[in-house]
């Protein structure tokens, strides 16, 4: 599956699941489509290599809790 599949397959689920903009907006960070503007305080951020010499960044992010109530 191509990369631009991928992301509007991943799309269309979250718009079947009532996805808010700002789901939207998140989904395609975490695709890789667009960098995220403010770094996440929430994340740490590293430097990758690829096989092919790319150097490619990697967020990993915390995951948060949030309590309904």
């Amino acid at each position: 599956m191509s990369a631009k599949h991928h992301l509007a397959s991943e799309i269309t689920s979250a718009l079947g699941e009532g996805a808010s903009a700002q789901d939207i907006v998140e989904l395609i960070v975490r695709c890789g489509w667009q960098p995220r503007p403010v770094p996440d305080p929430n994340s740490e951020y590293l430097e990758g290599v690829l096989e092919d010499g790319t150097r490619v960044p990697i967020e990993i992010r915390h995951a948060s809790l949030t309590r309904a109530g």
